[in-house]
C-alpha cells in the first residue's frame, strides 16, 4: 500500500513537497507515538508504585490490626488475676481465646511464663496443650521479639509484632506483657508473664488481606518471580521470603487499545497528506494557469479581446525596424453610450473592434487602448498598404450598427505616425494620437497622417481645453440674449447664448467650445454657467428665457437636481423658463427621456423641440413625450419666399404642431417677407436678425425696456 501510495506520489505530486510532508507526518506520529509509550509506561510504573504502597499498607495494618486486638487482653486487670496471679485456664478460654481464637481466627493464641514456656495454649478451635517450648513453634524471630518486650519492661506497656518462621511456616504474630489496667492489682516482682497471639501467613490470610485493601492477588513465594515482589522480613531482620503477585498494567492495557486507532489515524493522516498534495498540484496547476490567465489578461482587453495599451506599447518596443502605428477613435461614441446606455456602448466597441480586426488582417497588433480608441501596428506596409488597410477601416464603418434592434452610425478617425525604428514608443504613440485629433478636427471620418506641424496644434487644442476650464471656475464665459417676438410683434421670450471672449484669440465661436466642453467633460459645468447667468439677468425682464441643453447635459443623472438647484439659487420662476432640446438624440431612447421631460415639467419648466424637422422625430414620439414647442429649423425658413415647396413644407409642419397642440416658433427670420409668410402659415413665434440680433444683458434690458414703450412690430 505504501510502495503504491509512494509511487502516486512521485507520479503526481510536486516532489519537493513531499519530503516535507513525510517528514512533517514522521516527526508529527513519531513523537505521539513516543509520547503515548512515554506515558503508558509511567503510568505502569506508577500503578506498581501504587500496589507495593497498597501491599505494605496491607501487611502494616494487619499487623497494627493484632497489636490493637491483643493490647486490650494483655493491659487488663484480670487478665493479671487470672493469668498471673494464678493461672486459670478455663477462664482464658471463655474470656480471651473465645474472641482472639474464634472470632478473629488468630491460629495461636499463649500464654508464656517468666521463663518463655508455653503455659497455656489455644490452637485453632481449641485449647492446646502446654509445657512445649514456644520457639520451637514460633521461630528464632519470636526469641527476638521476646527478649526486646523483656527488655522494653512492663512499665512501658510493652507490646511487640512482626513476622517469624518455623520451618517452613511463616507466621505473623504479636506478643505484650500481661500488665495491670489500674493500680487495683499489682504484678509480682520480677519478668512479667507474655499474651501471644498468632496466625499462620497462608494463602487464606493473603487473600484476606488482599480483599480488605483491594490489593491485587498475592503469593508467598521462596524466590521473586515474573510478577511484582515484596521482600518479608522477619522480626529479627532475617528474610523470610517474597510476597508476589501479577501487577495491572493500565498504561500497557492502554497503549495495546490505542494503538491500532492510532494506526488507522496514521493512515489517515497518510491519505490526507496525499489528498492535500494532489490538490496543491492541482492548486500549483491553477495558480500557473491564473499566472497565465493574469498575464493574458494584462495584455488583452477583457471587453474585446484584443490587445490593450500595455500590449500595444510592449510590440512597439519590441519593433527595431519600420513600423507604422495606426490611432483611432470612433466618431459619435458618446453619443450612442449616452443615449442607448453602457450596454449599447459595449455592443458597440465589441462590433466595432471586429470590423478593425478583420479589415486589418495582415497586423501585427490590433488593440484597444481605451475608452473608444483602437490602435492597428503594421510592421513596415508601404505607401500602399498603408493606404489600403486605412481605407479599409472607413470603409468598415460605412454600415450602420445593429445595437439592441436600433440602427446606430457610427464613423471612425484615424490618425497615423511611421517610425524607422528609432521613435520611442511613447513618442509615436503620441504622435499618432495628435494626427488622430486632427483627423477629429477635420470633420471626423477621415485619416490623417503624422505631421510635425499638428504639434502645435494639437497642444493649441489642450490649451484651449484648459483655458475653458479656468474660464468657467472663474465665471468668465458671458450670454447674450436674442429677442423672440410672438405674431404680433411683442417680445415675449429671450433666448440665451453662451459667449467666450478668449484672453489670446478673442471672441470663440460657441460650436468650437461647447465640442471642446463635451470632449473634455466640461460641459455640465459650462452649463450650469450659463444657466444661472442667464437666470439672474432675466429675472426681472418679465418675459420668458430659453436655454439649450446639449445632449451630454439631457442624458447626465443630475440634470434635473442641477436645475433646480440653479432656479433656487437665482430665485427665477421655473415656469418662465423653456428648455431646449434637440431632437435627434432626444428621439433615441423615448422611455428615458420621458422621464426626464416629467420630471422638468413637474418642476414647472417648459420644453422646446430645437431644430425640428432636422432629425426623424415620428407623431408617436411628438404626442408620447408632450413637448410645450416646436422650432423650426431655419433650413425651412431662409427660401419660404422665394420657393414655394420651402413655403409648404413649412405649412406642414405647422399643420403637424397644430394637430398635436404645440405652439411654433420658426427661426432664422431674418426679411419682413420670411416673417409675413410665417405668421400667415401659422408659427405663434418668432426669432431671427429681424427682430433683434444677440446681445449682452444691460444691452438687453435697455432694448425690453425701449420695446415696451414703443413696441415692435414686423
Amino acid at each position: 500500500m505504501f510502495q503504491a501510495l509512494g509511487g502516486a506520489l512521485r507520479r503526481h505530486l510536486p516532489m519537493q513537497y513531499v519530503l516535507p510532508i513525510i517528514l512533517l507526518l514522521g516527526s508529527s506520529f513519531g513523537c505521539l507515538l513516543a509520547l503515548l509509550i512515554h506515558t503508558t509506561i509511567v503510568q505502569d510504573r506508577m500503578e506498581r508504585v501504587r500496589e507495593l504502597d497498597l501491599v505494605r499498607n496491607a501487611f502494616a495494618g494487619s499487623a497494627e490490626l493484632m497489636m490493637h486486638d491483643l493490647q486490650d487482653y494483655a493491659r487488663w486487670d484480670d487478665a493479671v488475676r487470672h493469668l498471673v496471679q494464678r493461672l486459670d485456664a478455663g477462664w482464658a478460654d471463655d474470656n480471651i481465646s473465645i474472641y482472639l481464637g474464634t472470632v478473629q481466627g488468630y491460629s495461636h493464641v499463649l500464654v508464656l511464663d517468666e521463663s518463655g514456656r508455653v503455659i497455656y495454649a489455644f490452637e485453632g478451635s481449641r485449647r492446646g496443650r502446654p509445657g512445649f517450648d514456644a520457639t520451637r513453634l514460633l521461630g528464632g524471630g519470636f526469641v527476638a521479639a521476646v527478649q526486646r518486650l523483656r527488655a522494653i519492661g512492663p512499665s512501658r506497656d510493652p507490646i511487640v509484632s512482626g513476622y517469624t518462621r518455623s520451618g517452613r511456616t511463616i507466621y505473623a504474630f504479636s506478643a505484650a506483657s500481661i500488665i495491670p489496667l489500674t493500680d487495683k492489682v499489682t504484678l509480682p516482682a520480677g519478668p512479667t508473664r507474655t499474651l501471644v497471639v498468632a496466625r499462620r501467613l497462608d494463602q487464606a490470610m493473603l487473600d484476606t488481606l488482599a480483599q480488605g485493601d483491594h490489593s491485587p492477588r498475592l503469593s508467598l513465594v521462596e524466590r521473586p518471580g515474573a510478577g511484582v515482589s515484596l521482600a518479608l522480613a522477619g522480626f529479627d531482620g532475617s528474610h523470610l521470603g517474597w510476597i508476589t503477585w501479577q501487577a495491572v498494567a493500565p498504561g500497557t492495557e492502554l497503549r495495546h487499545n490505542v494503538l491500532p486507532g492510532f494506526a488507522v489515524v496514521a493512515l489517515i493522516a497518510l491519505a490526507a497528506a496525499a489528498v492535500i498534495l494532489l490538490r496543491a498540484r492541482r492548486g500549483l496547476e491553477a495558480l500557473r494557469q491564473s499566472e497565465a490567465n493574469a498575464l493574458r489578461a494584462a495584455i488583452h482587453d477583457p471587453l474585446t479581446a484584443l490587445g490593450n495599451r500595455r500590449a500595444m506599447v510592449e510590440r512597439l518596443e519590441a519593433i527595431t525596424g519600420p513600423a507604422v502605428l495606426l490611432y483611432m477613435d470612433l466618431d459619435g461614441f458618446k453619443e450612442t453610450n449616452d443615449v442607448y446606455g453602457h450596454a449599447a456602448g459595449d455592443a458597440l466597441l465589441v462590433e466595432a473592434a471586429r470590423r478593425i480586426a478583420a479589415a486589418a488582417p495582415e497586423a501585427d497588433l490590433v488593440a484597444r487602448s481605451g475608452g473608444d480608441e483602437f490602435a492597428v501596428v503594421l510592421a513596415t506596409p508601404g505607401p500602399d498598404g498603408l493606404t489600403d488597410v486605412t481605407e479599409a477601416i472607413r470603409a468598415a464603418f460605412s454600415t450602420p450598427f445593429a445595437i439592441g434592434g436600433y440602427s446606430v452610425s457610427a464613423g471612425i478617425s484615424v490618425g497615423s505616425a511611421e517610425t524607422d525604428g528609432g521613435c520611442a514608443a511613447a513618442e509615436l504613440i503620441r504622435r499618432a494620437d495628435v494626427a488622430m485629433y486632427a483627423a477629429k478636427a477635420s470633420g471626423k471620418n477621415c485619416w490623417c497622417a503624422y505631421d510635425p506641424a499638428m504639434d502645435e496644434e494639437h497642444h493649441e487644442r489642450r490649451r484651449l481645453e484648459s483655458d475653458l476650464r479656468v474660464a468657467i471656475e472663474r465665471g468668465q464665459i458671458g450670454v447674450e440674449f436674442q429677442p423672440i417676438v410672438d405674431a404680433a410683434g411683442d417680445v415675449v421670450c429671450v433666448e440665451a447664448l453662451a459667449r467666450w471672449s478668449h484672453p489670446r484669440h478673442g471672441a470663440i465661436s460657441p460650436d468650437i467650445f461647447v465640442r471642446v466642453a463635451e470632449r473634455s467633460g466640461l460641459i455640465n459645468g459650462l452649463g450650469r454657467s450659463v444657466l444661472t447667468t442667464a437666470c439672474r439677468a432675466a429675472l426681472h425682464w418679465g418675459v420668458d428665457l430659453a436655454v439649450n441643453l446639449s445632449p451630454a447635459q439631457f442624458w447626465d443623472r443630475t440634470l434635473v437636481a442641477r436645475i433646480a438647484a440653479v432656479l433656487a439659487e437665482t430665485g427665477y420662476p421655473a415656469g418662465r423658463l423653456e428648455l431646449e432640446i434637440t431632437e435627434s438624440y432626444l428621439l433615441r431612447r423615448p422611455d428615458a427621456a420621458e422621464l426626464i421631460l416629467r420630471q422638468l415639467r413637474d418642476l414647472g419648466i417648459g420644453i422646446a423641440l430645437d431644430d425640428f424637422g432636422t432629425g426623424f422625430a415620428s407623431i408617436g414620439y411628438l404626442r408620447r413625450l408632450s413637448f410645450d414647442r416646436i422650432k423650426i429649423d431655419r433650413s425651412f425658413v431662409t427660401h419660404v419666399a422665394e420657393d414655394a415647396r420651402s413655403a409648404d413644407m413649412a405649412r406642414a409642419i405647422v399643420a403637424l404642431a397644430e394637430a398635436l397642440d404645440l405652439s411654433v416658433t420658426a427661426e432664422g427670420i431674418e426679411t419682413e417677407a420670411q416673417a409675413a409668410i410665417m405668421r400667415v402659415i401659422g408659427c405663434t413665434r418668432l426669432q431671427g436678425w429681424l427682430f433683434g440680433r444677440p446681445m449682452p444683458a444691460r444691452t438687453m434690458a435697455d432694448w425690453l425696456e425701449e420695446a415696451r414703450q414703443v413696441g415692435i412690430r414686423g
